[in-house]
């Protein structure tokens, strides 16, 4: 079989201070046909299982455009055409004997003027390829779904943990199941469900991990082909925002929309005991200190640049300061002119040093302190959460203030592993205190030797209180928003039909 395979990811926060341009994707790599996809420093990203899996199984694979930014405010409008048009010219430029198509993007993309950029280069694809070619779309957990999505793909597929460690996992899945599509054995069609609630939902836990595992044992079994649970992304302002349920079967619309019913009523039913407890600034502090001897991890999840936040709060750090704790690390804080001033000043300098604060009001206000540089990096790395991938930190500084480290950067990224801050020059280990500006993906990371996880709700760009942001555009009533039951998120036949992709 013969595969093309292409990759363009930006998960868009509406309300984001960052604007996202080509420049933006330019930072983390573009990989362009005629580039290595094998080379060690491959921008190729997650869709190098899909290629991984083509030369697996001996298939012939074209590698098309793979470009992703850090979340931001929507991209541009001609940076996005840009590269939805590179991509469409790599599919047609791949020649008409392509037996599938395999995309990878997030389902949280927005353009200035396109609320649903998946959905418009599915509709782009779709018209090059014709009904008959199986195009299977990989998609981030915190996604939204949108009827065009459903309408152009063949196949759509999340990964299903968070943190998400599992998108080779479901790469492959969707490999095989376009693949058996291809060659006529199966006919996907699927049913939809949206389920009107926002958050943020652990998987690595109860209830949440119990519910996951059940549709996994699900699937492949009695012509139940696949399930997705997006999960939503709360800070698209989209009529489409908020999480769903696809589930796929082999040619049984009927057994697919009700499946996708029953499976999204029990979503909704952990809405509440499926997000961890998060407390303010104090309570956290108190309950890190009052832990057991060792390490304490505390996620600084409202100023997570995985999400579209500054990474540059200081709530946190000035209460640490302010409070006299010492023995502490705080990473990463994303500050390129401090970083500049570390490097200028050398290691071993003190020097005053003007801090955080400075992308907007969910940033908070800069602290001006005086700090000791302790190390240096020119090009700090730190192994990638869905595949260990050395990925790029940038400059770092590791500075020190009172008793409280703080590793700067200047290309914004948030924790995964305690290996990226070792390699800007910390001892995360030999720290009471470890605050990771994240909202989960650092756990697979870290949780087994801290002591304790800590998740706190700063007040940051990523607040947990989601009423105070200016919605304009999404679908209400939605909780927690709105205050409804089952009876009420679920009233009528709002299950989509079996969807019109190919096969």
């Amino acid at each position: 079989m013969k595969i093309f395979t292409a990759y363009l990811c930006h998960e868009t926060n509406s309300f984001s201070p960052l604007p996202t341009n080509l420049d933006s994707f330019r930072e983390l790599g573009i990989f362009r046909p005629g580039m290595d996809p094998e080379a060690s420093d491959s921008p190729l990203k997650v869709a190098g299982a899909f290629y991984e899996e083509a030369k697996r199984r001996g298939d012939e694979v074209v590698v098309g455009l793979c470009a992703h930014a850090q979340p931001s405010r929507p991209t541009r409008t001609v940076d996005y055409e840009t590269l939805r048009d590179w991509l469409l010219d790599d599919l047609r430029r791949a020649g008409d004997d392509i037996d599938m198509v395999l995309l990878m993007m997030h389902g949280a993309m927005m353009s200035e003027e396109c609320e649903d950029c998946e959905g418009d280069t599915l509709a782009r694809v779709r018209e090059i390829v014709g009904p008959d070619i199986p195009v299977g779309l990989l998609l981030d957990l915190h996604c939204n779904i949108s009827e065009a999505m459903l309408h152009h793909a063949t196949v759509v597929k999340a990964c299903k943990e968070y943190p998400h460690t599992d998108f080779t996992d479901r790469a492959q899945e969707l490999y095989d199941l376009c693949a058996r599509t291809a060659r006529g054995e199966i006919r996907p069609v699927a049913g939809f469900r949206r389920v009107p609630m926002f958050g943020l939902f652990q998987t690595a836990r109860e209830p949440m991990r119990g519910f996951i595992d059940d549709l996994l044992a699900q699937e492949g079994n009695d012509g139940v082909l696949s399930f997705t649970l997006a999960h939503g992304f709360p800070w698209a302002d989209c009529p489409f925002a908020g999480a769903g349920v696809i589930a796929y079967t082999d040619g049984d619309p009927g057994r697919a929309n009700a499946l996708a019913l029953d499976t999204a009523r029990r979503f909704f039913e952990l809405r509440e005991r499926g997000q961890a407890h998060l407390d303010g600034i104090d309570a956290c502090l108190d309950r890190a200190l009052a832990a057991p001897p060792g390490t304490v991890v505390m996620a600084d999840m409202s100023d997570n640049p995985g999400g579209g936040a500054g990474s540059d709060a200081t709530f946190i750090l000035r209460r640490l300061l302010q409070r006299g704790t010492e023995d502490a690390l705080v990473a990463y804080l994303w500050d390129p002119a401090a970083v500049e001033m570390a490097f200028a000043a050398g290691e071993g300098a003190v020097l005053p040093l003007r801090i955080g604060g400075k992308v907007g009001p969910g940033s908070g206000d800069p602290l001006d302190l005086e700090v000791a540089v302790r190390a240096l990096k020119r090009h700090a790395h730190q192994p990638h959460i869905a595949d260990n991938a050395p990925t790029a930190l940038g400059r770092t500084a590791l500075v020190e203030t009172q008793g409280v480290q703080v590793v700067l950067n200047d290309i914004r990224q948030q924790p995964f592993h305690p290996a990226g801050l070792v390699e800007c020059g910390a001892e995360p280990w030999s720290r009471r205190l470890v605050v990771v500006k994240s909202s989960h993906h650092f756990y697979n990371g870290f949780h087994s030797r801290a002591v304790e996880i800590i998740h706190c709700d700063a007040p940051g760009t990523l607040n947990s209180d989601i009423s105070r942001l200016p919605y304009r555009a999404i679908t209400r009533p939605v909780w927690p928003l709105d205050e409804i039951d089952a009876e009420q998120a679920f009233a009528g036949s709002d299950t989509r039909p079996a969807t019109v992709g190919a096969g």
